[in-house]
């Protein structure tokens, strides 16, 4: 196939159309209407993320990638909604992408390598936050991010955007993929103190014995 041809704008037309029609076949054949939604929650992303400029999609990224992980993470630990609010406030121990990536991992809901990428488009995402002239993911600090993603399944002839916008995609399909299967961790039983008193009456025995004198913590036990 003839590769030196200049692709058009009637040529992409004609692609995306044909991806819809593939896009609707497979949304046909799923049973829940909650993956339908979910799915094309995830096409609207991809559409809207892959228009961005460089600064707005790694912006975009994190900010989808760490939404995406909080759900993961409120369906793993104990159904307890209230608790589970003050915990990813902003100066709670969840509270931050970079905790939530971590807890995901020492939970066991994402591999190491998953780990590593979030917490690249991380660091991306920080590159591009802190500066506040023109940047792109020609960036030298950026680049040198983006050539150590995994996710990507592209090779080294692929640009530095395109490893990212690919290693998000990856990721946000792992994260679904873990969130449908995620259960709640068991809530504990409320745990009932052992009834001390033989052991209250053995000290207190020897204390009297060898002073003469009642036990004073007696009364704390009767």
């Amino acid at each position: 196939m003839p590769t030196d041809e200049l692709i058009t704008e009637e040529d992409y037309s004609r692609f995306r159309e044909a991806m819809r029609v593939v896009q609707a076949e497979l949304l046909s054949g799923l049973d829940s209407e909650n993956d339908r939604k979910r799915i094309l929650e995830i096409v609207d992303f991809r559409e809207s993320f892959t228009s961005e400029s460089d600064r707005g999609a790694a912006l975009m990224a994190a900010a989808y990638l760490d939404e995406t992980l909080s759900g993961l993470l409120r369906k793993k630990l104990v159904d307890d909604a209230k608790v589970a609010d003050k915990a990813f406030v902003f100066n709670g121990p969840l509270g931050t992408f970079s905790s939530r990536i971590d807890f995901c991992y020492l939970l066991g809901i994402i591999p190491a390598n998953a780990r590593g990428d979030l917490h690249r488009i991380r660091k991306i995402r920080n590159g591009f936050a802190h500066v506040a002239g023109p940047i792109s993911f020609e960036n030298q600090d950026i680049r040198s991010q983006c050539d150590h993603l995994n996710f990507h399944g592209v090779n080294a002839k692929a640009s530095p955007g395109a490893r990212f916008r690919r290693s998000v995609m990856g990721l946000l399909g792992l994260i679904i993929f873990r969130s449908k299967d995620a259960g709640h961790l068991e809530r504990m039983e409320d745990y009932t103190m052992p009834d001390g008193r033989g052991i209250v009456e053995f000290v207190a025995k020897v204390f009297e014995e060898k002073t003469g004198k009642e036990y004073p913590l007696r009364d704390h036990f009767d």
